[in-house]
C-alpha cells in the first residue's frame, strides 16, 4: 500500500493557550519546544512541513502560516489549505508530544479515504489526522455556516472516513498516554514523566 502523493504536514501551533496562562507552542519538552517536537515528527514522515501558527515564525526552517477562516483549529487547517491548495495534510496538534512517529506514518496508508484518524474510548483525534481534499472541503463550507468543530465532520454522508482504532491504536501504546493533550501546567508536568516519544532521535 503507498502513501498518498504530496502529503503536506502541518502543525497546528496557533491556539491561544488560556488554560496554560502562556502559549504552549513555545515550552520545552524534552529539549525542544512543543512546536519544534511536532514538526520534527512530522518531517519523519512527510517530505515537506509547515507551521500553522498564524504567521507567528514559532519555528525556524519551517514556513509560517497565517490563519485561514474560522476560529480554532478549523482555522488553522483551513489556512494551510489555502497556502497548499489540493494537498493532503497531515495534522498534528503542538500539544500533543506523545503521538509516535509510527502511528503517524499508519495514517497515511490508507487508500480512498477523505479523513483518517484515530478514535479511541475518549472519541476521535481530528488533531492527528489526515486530511484529504474532499475533507477540507467541507470543513471550509461548514465553517462558512459557523460550524468550528472538527469531529462531528465525520457525520458528513458523503465523506468516506478510515478509522485508527480498537487493536490497531492500541498497537502503538495506551491511548490515554498518546494523545495525553498538554492543555494545563498539570498536565505539562505529567508529560514529562510518561514514557516520551518527543524526544530528538526517539520515534
Amino acid at each position: 500500500m503507498k502513501r498518498p502523493a504530496g502529503i503536506l504536514g502541518i502543525v497546528l501551533a496557533g491556539g491561544e493557550s488560556r488554560r496554560m496562562g502562556r502559549d504552549k507552542a513555545g515550552l520545552e519538552l524534552g529539549g525542544e519546544t512543543l512546536a519544534a517536537g511536532a514538526a520534527r515528527r512530522l518531517a519523519a514522515v512527510c517530505p515537506e512541513v509547515a507551521i500553522a501558527d498564524r504567521g507567528r515564525h514559532f519555528v525556524s526552517g519551517f514556513p509560517s502560516l497565517p490563519d485561514g477562516p474560522g476560529r480554532g483549529p478549523a482555522a488553522g487547517l483551513l489556512g494551510a489549505a489555502r497556502a497548499y491548495p489540493g494537498r493532503p495534510l497531515l495534522a498534528l496538534a503542538c500539544d500533543l508530544p506523545h503521538v509516535p512517529v509510527p502511528l503517524l506514518a499508519a495514517l497515511t496508508f490508507q487508500e480512498g479515504a477523505d479523513w483518517v484518524l484515530p478514535r479511541w474510548q475518549a472519541g476521535p483525534e481530528p488533531l492527528c489526522a489526515l486530511w484529504g481534499a474532499r475533507a477540507l472541503d467541507l470543513l471550509e463550507t461548514r465553517v462558512a455556516h459557523g460550524v468550528y468543530a472538527l469531529w462531528s465532520l465525520a457525520e458528513e454522508e458523503s465523506l468516506t472516513v478510515r478509522w485508527l482504532e480498537g487493536d490497531l491504536l492500541a498497537a502503538f501504546g495506551p491511548p490515554g498516554e498518546l494523545f495525553l493533550n498538554v492543555n494545563t501546567p498539570e498536565e505539562l508536568e505529567r508529560a514529562r514523566f510518561l514514557p516520551g516519544f518527543f524526544t530528538p532521535g526517539s520515534s
